[in-house]
């Protein structure tokens, strides 16, 4: 026994040295009791970490520190459902230290209106965000720590500071830094260490979208004018989830409450049928729009359990918000429309919860990410039709059991296409929506354009991470519906209820499928006629509601 007590001693004080903190005697004497009857001490201890970096500065806990903090955790308020809304505001703002090469739950709370420096701290933690995996990839070790034995196995591409670069010529080098461009038509690579002028003219590309202020790897030799003249220039490569999780040490960069392990397996295989079904430029103006809001419904009322979630995704009118925003009532009447049409369907209102994202074009405060909810001045008929209707932010994060989706309502690959400094290689067939896929989930980030062309603010930037890899990204867009398998991440864009199309997502089997929404006989031939106009007749889809229904059943 006691040597038992002695090991659990010196464990947690490796734990907590870890996070430099440390536990005065009676403290130490305290926790090594009281974690002998927790299930999971490791998780235990994690989380005391994080609440004690929450709740104060001191990096000596005294006893009376530590009741504290265990009094705070153990008297927190029940986990929420296993099926969770996330709203971007609520994201843990979690940094990782360069120093001490490990994250932590900043002790500063995050401030709309912000001062310049956190503009340079939003890159400076975007830059470690991306490094810090790539030191942990094979490929990029250096060759000392991965040639114990003296034999060949060293390093294939290992990277060299910029500021390093200097002198070095014609030396085939591997750089990591933010394409910028100081001047008109001319690059550079920006590390936190240096700037190098790059010449792109030759560079052989990976899969991605290459704009302004995305991280990049490129492969080349630096010239004798100073100008690194790159051969090959890529994403950073992506890092298995399980591994990105084990670098988090038990810290939760999603948000809302992580499910507990006991009985979540029973769960999921009781719900291996549910689905989260994806919805988006649901034009409210429209009555064409609402008809194929009814046949969604009316096709899903029919399963003996409907989907848990029907996420809505705007504009939620046909018009811009600054035709909007003097429509209030008009607006109003709108939502009121929608509960409505929800209320018909007395099953689904009873078991399924509505999440209501905005979309570009929507009533809002300005375009800068990430943007709160919709106003619940317009919202409060809907509200009160349907009690399970959630304003969410854009983006927001679902967790449905073990499975974490991340949405994000943008028309983003428009915006990508508009900024990429290089056109696609010749003989690249991939569709545009897989450049965009593989960019964000590479950058770990939502939105890796200049700031320029779309606000963020700087303080909230982490709501906009995307790391580790969720299990589905959505990527909602006017562009035309598309999947798309990237690593272990489905990535999917439900494309247009105005062009009739949706998508259906299972987080249990993780299966994604684009579904059609079939006009009604007597609009059939008025809505060929739209589509014909819009450029948007013949396009193809997987199954309709009808099928997918059946599928379910």
């Amino acid at each position: 026994m006691q040597d038992q007590l002695r090991a659990t001693k010196l464990w947690l004080q490796k734990q907590f040295k870890t996070s430099g903190i440390q536990l005065e005697p009676a403290a130490l004497e305290s926790l090594v009791n009281a974690v002998q009857d927790v299930e999971d001490p490791e998780t235990y201890v994690h989380s005391l970490i994080e609440e004690i970096e929450a709740a104060s500065d001191e990096r000596r806990v005294s006893a009376e520190l530590l009741q504290r903090v265990v009094q705070a955790l153990e008297g927190r308020a029940a986990p929420q459902d296993v099926v969770q809304v996330v709203d971007a505001f609520s994201v843990p703002h979690i940094v990782y230290d360069p120093v001490r090469k490990l994250f932590h739950r900043s002790s500063e709370q995050p401030q709309l209106q912000a001062d310049a420096a956190s503009k340079v701290q939003l890159h400076v933690n975007r830059f470690h965000l991306v490094q810090q995996r790539l030191k942990r990839n094979k490929l990029f070790r250096p060759a000392k720590f991965t040639n114990w034995a003296g034999g060949a196995g060293q390093s294939e591409c290992e990277l060299t500071e910029l500021k390093a670069m200097l002198g070095v010529v014609g030396e085939q080098r591997y750089v990591m830094g933010f394409l910028t461009q100081p001047e008109e038509g001319r690059y550079a690579i920006e590390d936190l260490s240096a700037r190098l002028p790059v010449d792109l003219s030759e560079a052989e590309q990976t899969l991605g979208v290459f704009t302004q202020n995305c991280i990049v790897v490129a492969e080349g030799e630096l010239r004798e004018d100073g100008v690194f003249k790159v051969a090959a220039l890529g994403q950073p490569p992506p890092e298995a989830r399980a591994q990105s999780l084990q670098a988090l040490q038990g810290l939760d960069l999603f948000g809302g409450s992580p499910p507990e392990e006991r009985g979540l397996l029973a769960w999921e295989e009781r719900h291996a049928g549910d689905r989260v079904v994806l919805l988006s430029d649901v034009w409210l103006d429209r009555p064409d729009i609402l008809h194929r809001l009814h046949t969604v419904l009316a096709g899903f009322s029919q399963l003996e359990q409907p989907p848990s979630l029907f996420v809505l995704m705007g504009p939620f009118q046909s018009y811009d918000a600054a035709a909007a925003a003097g429509r209030y009532p008009r607006l109003r009447e709108h939502f009121a429309a929608l509960g409505r049409v929800i209320n018909q369907y007395p099953a689904i209102r009873a078991s399924s919860r509505f999440v209501l994202v905005p979309g570009p074009g929507d009533l809002g405060p300005g375009c800068s990410l990430p943007r709160p909810g919709l106003p619940q001045a317009i919202a409060a008929a809907l509200q009160e039709a349907v009690p399970n209707a959630v304003l969410a932010s854009n983006p927001c994060r679902i967790r449905h059991g073990g499975s974490e989706i991340v949405l994000y309502r943008d028309n983003l690959q428009q915006k990508m296409r508009g900024l990429a400094i290089l056109p696609p290689p010749a003989g690249d067939d991939a569709p545009l929506f897989e450049h965009v896929c593989a960019t964000v989930l590479q950058q770990s980030h939502l939105c890796p354009v200049p700031l320029e062309y779309q606000p963020i603010y700087w303080e909230f930037d982490h709501a906009l991470y995307v790391y580790p890899l969720p299990d589905a990204l959505v990527l909602a867009d006017a562009a035309p519906a598309a999947s798309f398998e990237f690593d272990s991440c489905s990535c999917i864009n439900p494309g247009s209820l105005a062009s009739g199309t949706f998508a259906a997502y299972s987080p249990v089997t993780r299966e994604a499928e684009i579904c059609d929404v079939q006009p009604q006989a007597d609009d059939a031939e008025e809505e060929e006629e739209e589509d014909a106009a819009a450029g948007a007749g013949g396009m193809e889809v997987d199954v309709t509601v009808a099928a997918l229904v059946e599928a379910a059943v």
